[in-house]
């Protein structure tokens, strides 16, 4: 949110907070304040924190601006209790309204002093021209005041005077007037305007102003679960993360780190301040019911208990709490929830560590008695908080039990149980357990210093205790985990000597080894070193042939030898680890799905997983990145893929990061995002430089969108000298095919059948369909054959993938083996996937090629939005001009055309604009 601070300096006010959503009620309210047959008083109703009183603050600025005279009070709630507290505040304003107006007040000195009074104020109001008095939180007033004031609510019918009262939704402070209230609405002269929460683009538009960076997705999800549009609480649910660190903004969105982590001691929620003003016993029984109310109608003993008081008050509270719009009642009066979600979080912030430990031991004891019932995820999150002061012996049992059970499906619980079993166990045989879990499970979500953690432990100083099964998986763990947080000299050294020295047996070491090798791009040495040593490790235990089973097969399809991977993929059931659990029948999957998205091959990773199925809804976030890139669901792939990047959680599984970063700098580049696109691809050679000739194919993309031909050709041969270098096959088949494109540019025939004889080769040695569909198309396009560019066309539209399928059209066009009028195909397309820059360049094309292009106002619309995309990348106005294929003159035009438009006056607003969401893209 952000502040009128200017304005408010001139008028001698506060700053005023900007309002979201609030515009139409403001309307209303000033509207239904100044009819000609305006109801007198309009009361303005709504939960705590839902914004009355700024848009009391609103409903004022507006009225000014109208030439309406306004008097405004906010009342405490220590004025409930001093008699005419409110009257005589109202008095004093009007007398000093009335005294700046030059307009002498009439002596009313007869009668008893409430009599004087009344006479006062309907002198001072009578008086009044054009006057709206508004008071907010009048729910404090005094019941002298409001007894006399809403009689004379009758007198104001006919006046130009109006109330507008602001309060909360259970106001106390007028229930004993509620009949007269009734009694005045149906006579017409109350109006109830009641306030809503806010919808979820007023919410996204309030944490855009806020952090200047719109909500992610998982952001949005997490403020709409706990917060329900109460501005207010979306406020306090930023505030913690953002002291913390945990709330990180990354490409203009905000992200939780991790996305699954509960509230984090939301500071600054007014309804707790409300709550602890209420005093004793009222603020003691919300703060334990915020631990206590999921046990239904055992938590009244439990809450008693706890405060130390009886269970008729408890109750007597909850109602109290109920009235005020803090609990609703739920199946019978002693089952109790609260209304706003976020409160319980809240108010157990406020607890100390002693009162969450007692008040979760007894939530425990209750359970464990069969005195109380609840999920077991509350009870597993009680036993983390109790600690030991509950049996840690059995603590540690169910949470190991629970956190195994979860690994999979719920990862942030999981490895939160896992570690207090750990912590909690004094048995060496269960901490060791529950350390294998808790490594397990932070290393199949990407979590790699945690993981790093318990394995690192598992290894020096248990390593004895552990099974020779269990002692290769820690140290696989333990090497990605060395990965994931970029210990690549360790790595190093384990590759050296260091593997020797490795606990367990030597086909333990070998295939720890060969793990090692991969994460750092030796994949030839990986293949050669279980090539070699093939007899020791197949001998060993199921564990050690079964995992060097599955990393051979992979690493040998990188190398093209995919005979074994191409088993695997027919009968994945056939492997020695297939029936011993569901953690291992995952990582099979998981693992040959990933191999052959790395091959461009979605049918096939959709038909394993199809056929056989995840034991698990768990897909590790880079793989459904991949996914849905290739399947052309970009939006779904780019907010996932920014997540992973702001939390680095995809780096450390093999070959994920890079294959992650390819397919989003493709997308950003498609959609003119050139300068992210770039950051992405830079990320990737720094943070893990793994198979990083995958890059070069969407690194000369970018390349050429700028203009720089040359550049990209360079970026092509760089690429396809590293996978030569390392004897990947997997991906060169477009490097190749990339390449004869280059040669055949620049005249030279002999060297583009020499690219045509290579991507055969590849496609003859791995037989993947995009290998089949590159070489059909390099065919074509060098040999100028229209039959090939026909099969090509077919191949790609067989494969289902978006964005190829609109590439091979436009190659066969380009390349005159295929007929104009399909680049009307390309275009829908790259329409559908809201590739921007794509379209745009094909705009160019099909003009050339006198194609019509569709839809002259879209075209505009997305003209201009590629532009400010293009302004907020930071490119000057020649990369500008190269990008869109006009002058520089012409792209100076086309800048003062849009800043027009939009009242815009630099780049530097534009570029505001679009960060804010204020200029949507």
């Amino acid at each position: 949110m952000i502040t009128d601070s200017a304005g408010a300096a001139e008028a001698g006010r506060p700053p005023r907070r900007v309002l979201f959503g609030r515009k139409d009620t403001v309307a209303r309210l000033i509207d239904t304040a100044t009819a000609p047959e305006a109801a007198p008083l309009v009361l303005l109703d709504g939960p705590i924190g839902v914004g009355r009183t700024s848009v009391l603050s609103a409903v004022e600025d507006g009225l000014r601006a109208l030439a309406f005279d306004t008097v405004t009070l906010r009342l405490m709630p220590a004025e409930r209790s001093r008699p005419f507290s409110l009257a005589l505040r109202l008095s004093a304003e009007l007398d000093s309204r009335l005294r700046a107006l030059g307009t002498e007040r009439q002596a009313h000195t007869a009668g008893p002093p409430t009599q004087r009074l009344a006479a006062e104020l309907r002198s001072a109001i009578i008086a009044g021209d054009k006057l709206v008095v508004l008071i907010d939180d009048v729910q404090w007033a005094d019941a002298d005041s409001l007894a006399l004031l809403l009689p004379m609510v009758r007198m104001l019918a006919t006046r130009p005077v109006s109330f507008v009262c602001a309060l909360s939704r259970a106001p106390r402070g007028l229930g004993p007037h509620r009949d007269l209230l009734g009694r005045l609405r149906a006579a017409g002269l109350v109006k109830n305007v009641h306030l809503r929460p806010l919808g979820e683009s007023a919410v996204r538009a309030l944490v855009a102003h806020e952090l200047q960076a719109g909500p992610s997705g998982p952001l949005a999800s997490h403020l709409h679960h706990y917060c329900r549009g109460i501005p207010a609480a979306v406020l306090a649910a930023g505030g913690g993360p953002r002291r913390s660190g945990t709330l990180r903004v990354y490409d203009r969105l905000a992200y939780l780190v991790p996305p699954d982590r509960p509230p984090e001691r939301p500071v600054g929620l007014p309804v707790v301040e409300y709550l602890r003003g209420l005093g004793e016993p009222v603020w003691l029984v919300a703060k334990a019911l915020a631990v206590l109310h999921p046990l239904g109608a055992a938590a009244t003993p439990l809450v008693a208990e706890a405060v130390g008081t009886g269970e008729e008050e408890v109750r007597a509270v909850a109602a109290l709490l109920c009235a005020e719009g803090v609990l609703r009642a739920e199946r019978g009066a002693a089952h109790w929830r609260f209304r706003l979600p976020l409160l319980p979080a809240a108010l157990t912030a406020c607890l100390g560590e002693y009162e969450r430990r007692r008040l979760a031991q007894l939530a425990v004891t209750a359970i464990w008695a069969g005195k109380a019932a609840a999920d077991g995820t509350y009870l597993a999150e009680q036993l983390v908080v109790a600690g030991r002061f509950v049996n840690s012996r059995r603590a540690a049992g169910e949470l190991l039990a629970r956190g195994a059970a979860a690994m999979l499906d719920d990862g942030g619980l999981a490895e939160r149980w896992l570690r207090a079993a750990a912590d909690l166990s004094t048995d060496p045989d269960r901490r060791v357990r529950a350390l294998l879990a808790h490594a397990a499970t932070c290393c199949i979500h990407l979590r790699f210093t945690d993981a790093l953690r318990s394995a690192g432990e598992v290894l020096s100083r248990h390593a004895r205790n552990v099974s020779p099964e269990d002692l290769l998986e820690t140290e696989l763990i333990y090497i990605a985990s060395l990965a994931g947080t970029f210990q690549t000299e360790k790595l190093d050294q384990i590759c050296a000597d260091g593997w020797r020295s490795l606990p367990g047996g030597e086909g333990n070491r070998i295939v720890a080894r060969a793990t090692a090798l991969g994460h750092l791009d030796r994949w030839r040495e990986a293949a050669g070193h279980l090539e070699a040593t093939r007899d020791v490790w197949t001998a060993d235990n199921v564990v050690v042939a079964g995992l060097g089973q599955l990393i051979l097969e992979c690493v040998s399809a990188y190398l093209g030898k995919p005979a074994a991977f191409e088993r695997a993929l027919a009968d994945p059931a056939r492997w020695p680890l297939w029936e011993s659990g569901r953690r291992h029948r995952f990582e099979r999957l998981s693992t040959l799905a990933r191999t052959s998205l790395t091959f461009g091959e979605l049918g096939s990773a959709m038909r394993l997983l199809g056929e056989h199925g995840l034991p698990s809804e768990y897909r590790p976030l880079p793989d459904r990145v991949v996914t849905y890139s290739q399947a052309g669901q970009w939006d779904r792939a780019l907010d996932l893929a920014r997540q992973g990047l702001v939390m680095d959680s995809s780096v450390g599984d093999l070959p994920s990061h890079t294959l992650m970063c390819r397919e989003t700098s493709r997308i950003l580049g498609a959609c003119g995002r050139l300068t992210q696109a770039r950051a992405v691809l830079a990320r990737a050679r720094t943070v893990q430089p793994v198979l990083l000739h995958l890059l070069a194919a969407p690194e000369a993309d970018l390349e050429l969108a700028l203009g720089e031909t040359g550049r990209a050709d360079r970026a092509v041969e760089e690429g396809l000298r590293r996978a030569v270098e390392r004897g990947m096959l997997v991906g060169t088949d477009e490097l190749w095919a990339r390449k004869a494109d280059c040669r055949l540019a620049a005249g030279d025939r002999e060297g583009a059948e020499s690219c045509l004889a290579e991507v055969t080769r590849v496609d003859e040695l791995t037989g993947t369909g995009r290998a089949r569909l590159f070489r059909l198309l390099t065919t074509a396009v060098v040999h100028g054959d229209p039959g090939a560019g026909a099969e090509a066309l077919r191949t790609a539209r067989r494969r289902g993938q978006p964005l190829e399928q609109a590439d091979t059209i436009v190659a066969t066009v380009r390349h005159h083996v295929a007929d104009a009028a399909l680049l009307r195909e390309a275009y829908e397309l790259y329409g559908d996937l809201g590739a921007l820059l794509r379209r745009a360049r094909l705009r160019i094309v099909m003009r050339e090629r006198h194609v019509a292009v569709p839809g002259r106002g879209e075209t505009s619309s997305e003209d201009d939005r590629l532009l400010a995309t293009l302004v907020t990348e930071g490119l000057t106005n020649r990369e500008l001009a190269a990008v869109l294929g006009r002058s520089e003159k012409g792209v100076e035009g086309r800048l003062s055309r849009l800043f027009r438009r939009t009242g815009h006056r630099s780049r530097v607003e534009l570029a505001s604009a679009v960060l804010t969401g204020e200029f949507p893209l």
